[in-house]
């Protein structure tokens, strides 16, 4: 259980860079067009088409959604405590030195004067300038960290998810959105196996927040991946569609199934790729990633180093937030043995 632990804890990280990377291929492309460009399937790096759009990035290197998601990591790295200022600093200092693929919701938000001091003051005052309408599923992307960070207290995850979504995404359904996909790596990393029991957890919170959000865990729950339509005209965006893709994957068993299918889908494929990447990873471990994909992605290096520092952290942060009980004493005891023989699996 403590081996299966480390393997999910890295699974979620690398599955969400892989999704990503591999998901470029397909991004803004109609599942007709998929299709065409990738007859047989796009389920490498290097099939990736040259256009316009995908050149920018190496093939094999994730995107903007990656790069956010390691403004978050980068933070928690630094701070070692969730700082919601540094987060959206380090969002700030990534779009303005280069932000490629940076979205518009989000460019708007960053955009503001106030929103370094402020940033949910200028989420929410953007938000609202639409007429409260902009649901993007850009805190999605960039979530899968948030669920890795404090996974063994429910409401952390929550709380964390909530207040970095509203940095950029005020609407309630982004903040359902980023709790729902948080809350099920969390209970993934605790162990939790029964997908119907995490189905309805996360489902409770969700609609705590948002209504609206049920009719998508029932979509993703019993429909296929068709029924998604994930390349849905004017809504390849949305973040329900990012949340229904998480919990879609939740119900599948093999990682590289998983990404294949819900990248060549078209629509936002990069960000879908990286949601089921995430969940899949914290479900079936690193060790279900296909060794291609690992070691075809660009500053893998980087990554890995950013994986053992976190590590280190968390042992480190958890050790400082166990009573000092003869009980939980002894389960202290348990955790340091977990985290001897994680330090040993990276060195």
């Amino acid at each position: 259980m403590q081996s299966e632990l480390i393997d999910k804890i890295k699974g979620v990280i690398y599955g969400q860079a892989i999704g990503d990377a591999l998901g470029l291929g397909a991004e803004f492309l109609t599942k007709n067009q998929v299709q065409q460009f990738y007859p047989f399937g796009l389920n490498n790096y290097d099939q990736i088409i040259q256009d316009g759009h995908r050149s920018r990035w190496e093939k094999g290197e994730w995107t903007d959604d990656t790069d956010q998601m390691l403004c978050i990591f980068n933070s928690i790295l630094d701070k070692k405590v969730l700082d919601i200022r540094d987060i959206a600093k380090n969002l700030h200092e990534w779009a303005t030195n280069g932000g490629r693929g940076i979205g518009n919701t989000i460019f708007a938000v960053l955009s503001s004067d106030n929103f370094l001091k402020e940033p949910h003051a200028a989420s929410n005052a953007i938000w609202v300038k639409s007429g409260k309408t902009l649901a993007a599923n850009g805190g999605a992307m960039r979530t899968s960290i948030l669920g890795v960070w404090e996974y063994y207290d429910m409401q952390k995850v929550r709380e964390n998810a909530t207040n970095v979504c509203k940095i950029t995404h005020s609407d309630p359904r982004c903040i359902a959105t980023c709790v729902a996909i948080d809350e099920a790596i969390a209970y993934l990393l605790q162990g939790e196996s029964n997908v119907d029991v995490i189905y309805e957890k996360t489902m409770a919170d969700a609609v705590a927040i948002e209504e609206k959000s049920k009719e998508y865990f029932a979509l993703a729950k019993f429909g296929s991946i068709e029924q998604l339509e994930l390349n849905q005209k004017d809504a390849i965006g949305y973040t329900y569609k990012a949340m229904a893709v998480a919990f879609w994957a939740l119900r599948q068993n093999s990682f590289e199934e998983g990404v294949v299918k819900v990248i060549n889908e078209g629509g936002d494929a990069d960000t879908n790729g990286a949601v089921a990447g995430a969940v899949l990873g914290a479900k079936l471990g690193f060790s279900q990633i296909p060794k291609r994909w690992v070691e075809g992605l660009k500053n893998r290096e980087a990554l890995e180093d950013k994986i053992q520092r976190l590590i280190n952290i968390m042992q480190k942060h958890e050790a400082a937030h166990t009573p000092a009980s003869s009980e939980k004493s002894e389960q202290s005891s348990t955790k340091t043995s977990f985290w001897e023989n994680l330090k040993k699996i990276f060195n």
